[in-house]
C-alpha cells in the first residue's frame, strides 16, 4: 500500500467518527479512529515496533501517518507548510478558504487530529510534524 493510500484509508475511517472535522479543537479520538485499520496501535504493532510504552507507539503510528498525510497532500499539490497553514486555520475556527475542497479539509483534519493525539500522549506535536516531514522529503528525493 502506498503512503497515500494508507493516508486515505485513515481519513476513510477518521471520517466514520462523529467528531472527525469537529471545529476548533481537534479529536484525540477521532485520530485513534484512523490508525485503527492500519493496525497502527495495536498489541501487534506494538511487538513489531518494540515499542515498550504506548507513548513510544503513538510517536512512531503518529510520525508515520504524518509522513503519509504529506504525500497524500503532494497529490494535491500541498506541501507540509500549507497543511500546517491550513490547521492553523481550523484552529482559530474561522472557514478553510473557499478553493479547499472536501478532500483537503478531511486531511487537514486529520493532520490536526494526528498532532492532538500526539499532545495528548506528551509528545512534542511540533517535533513530530518537523521529523515526519524530514522522513517526506528524504521519500521523495
Amino acid at each position: 500500500m502506498t503512503p497515500a493510500c494508507r493516508a486515505r484509508t485513515a481519513i476513510a475511517a477518521m471520517l466514520a467518527h462523529p467528531q472527525a472535522t469537529r471545529r476548533p479543537t481537534p479529536s484525540v479520538k477521532a485520530a485513534r479512529a484512523a490508525l485503527r485499520p492500519l493496525g497502527a496501535l495495536s498489541r501487534e504493532a506494538r511487538h513489531r515496533e518494540g515499542a515498550a510504552t504506548a507513548q513510544e507507539l503513538v510517536d512512531i503510528a503518529v510520525g508515520d501517518a504524518l509522513t503519509d498525510a504529506f504525500h497524500l497532500g503532494r497529490t494535491y499539490a500541498l506541501s507540509p507548510q500549507d497543511l500546517d497553514q491550513l490547521h492553523i486555520v481550523r484552529l482559530s475556527g474561522r472557514p478553510f478558504p473557499e478553493r479547499i475542497n472536501d478532500r483537503v479539509a478531511a486531511l487537514v483534519c486529520y493532520v490536526g487530529n494526528l498532532r492532538r493525539l500526539a499532545a495528548a500522549y506528551g509528545l512534542d506535536e511540533d517535533a513530530l510534524l518537523h521529523q515526519a516531514e524530514e522522513t517526506y522529503k528524504h521519500e521523495i528525493a
